[in-house]
């Protein structure tokens, strides 16, 4: 999805060798060089409007993935349909980064938002410490949800058991106090999540 949506465009010009485009024709038929190619020609306003807002979106989700130390924090927009309603599906990922540069699937922490039609604002925090999962749904009907969910809970376990990971719990939350309200919110980007601060040292 990724190479799709043209996220990796910086990275692979910065690793052309030298200034030769020859190789890189394959690399243009992703969204962000072609939106950026279909900009430059004349197009009606509000179709160029459109297409600047899929471009920033898609330069945001660049920002907003960063290194922090030794700590590596992804983000993730997706459109999604659900039926007859569109919404977007955000993906947050954050944790520390194995010795090839990628998130280590046993520590690490995925935070899902969505905006349903029935159930609006949906926000699943999961948390993986040693394999061992711990999922928090954050939602205004939390009661209505979590009578619902329990009967698929056990074949959440299953599955999760199959790829070597213990589900620990499932708690559901509704956000209706002040100390739960910002679990209503949208996640904030990682860049105002705080900073690591720390030394390692490598004996």
């Amino acid at each position: 999805m990724t190479k799709i949506l043209g996220l990796q465009l910086e990275h692979a010009l910065i690793n052309l060798p030298g200034n030769d485009m020859a190789d890189f024709p394959n690399g243009l038929e992703t969204l962000k060089p072609l939106l950026l190619k279909f900009l430059n020609e004349q197009i009606p306003a509000a179709i160029k409007e459109m297409a600047e807002q899929i471009l920033n979106r898609i330069t945001a989700q660049q920002i907003l993935s960063q290194e922090n130390g030794p700590i590596q924090n992804l983000l993730l927009t997706l459109p999604l349909n659900l039926g007859s309603t569109q919404t977007d599906l955000t993906l947050q990922w954050s944790g520390r980064k194995t010795k090839e540069g990628k998130i280590d699937p046993d520590y690490c922490r995925v935070l899902f938002y969505l905006e349903l039609e029935r159930l609006e604002e949906t926000v699943i925090d999961m948390q993986v410490q040693n394999r061992i999962i711990k999922v928090t749904v954050s939602n205004g009907h939390g009661a209505t949800l979590e009578e619902a969910a329990g009967q698929y809970l056990d074949i959440l376990r299953e599955n999760l058991g199959k790829m070597d990971y213990r589900l620990s719990g499932v708690s559901f939350v509704n956000p209706t106090n002040e100390k739960e309200r910002d679990l209503r919110l949208k996640p904030s980007p990682f860049s105002e999540a705080g900073s690591y601060s720390g030394v390692d040292i490598r004996i």
